[in-house]
């Protein structure tokens, strides 16, 4: 395990945050920690260390390019900055104590459109948050101080076996909503 969580503070605000560019910059995916060959290694989320995209990364792609978007060019972080492996337990822990990090990342950027990736991820920040945000539903909410347009999808991970249909659902019914978020 790596943990990071112990001094907040202290933790630099570029480190697993891979800020956006051009519209893009408007959007930041949030994960839920640090896999295990993914850019802890490669310095680049959703890349493994030789380079290659993720399966992750791709399926995200899918979502993303009907918007002329793409994982390499939105914001990305993670929930909590440290690498808990199997641990899953600490991961609520891990992503508390973190929250003061996510929270300078969100005011260092301007994003509008924050893309919640998983069940696990929705409840700890929901936890963490006081909100009750629900997949699927785009919503307005207060984090920190600053409001958002929020929507929550199932992990685009191909281990989710359902995930990506429902994500495709998801995106096709709320097209018009997340273009007017992307544009404004």
């Amino acid at each position: 395990m790596e943990h990071y969580c112990e001094f907040p503070n202290e933790f630099p605000e570029h480190k697993f945050h891979q800020k956006g560019i051009g519209k893009g910059k408007y959007v930041l995916l949030v994960g839920e920690s640090p896999a295990p060959n993914g850019w802890r290694k490669s310095g680049k989320a959703c890349y493994s260390p030789e380079g290659k995209l993720l399966p992750t990364g791709k399926r995200l792609n899918e979502l993303l390019t009907e918007f002329g978007l793409s994982v390499e060019i939105c914001g990305f972080t993670e929930l909590s900055k440290c690498f808990v492996g199997k641990y899953r337990k600490q991961l609520q822990i891990c992503s508390q104590k973190c929250w003061p990090i996510l929270l300078r990342q969100l005011a260092s950027s301007k994003y509008k459109l924050l893309v919640i990736l998983g069940v696990e991820t929705l409840r700890i920040f929901n936890f963490i948050s006081g909100l009750n945000l629900q997949i699927g539903k785009l919503e307005k909410a207060l984090v920190g101080n600053k409001e958002y347009s929020v929507l929550a999808i199932f992990h685009p991970s191909p281990i989710n076996p359902n995930g990506r249909v429902k994500n495709k659902e998801i995106f096709q019914r709320l097209q018009t909503s997340l273009n007017k978020i992307i544009m404004e």
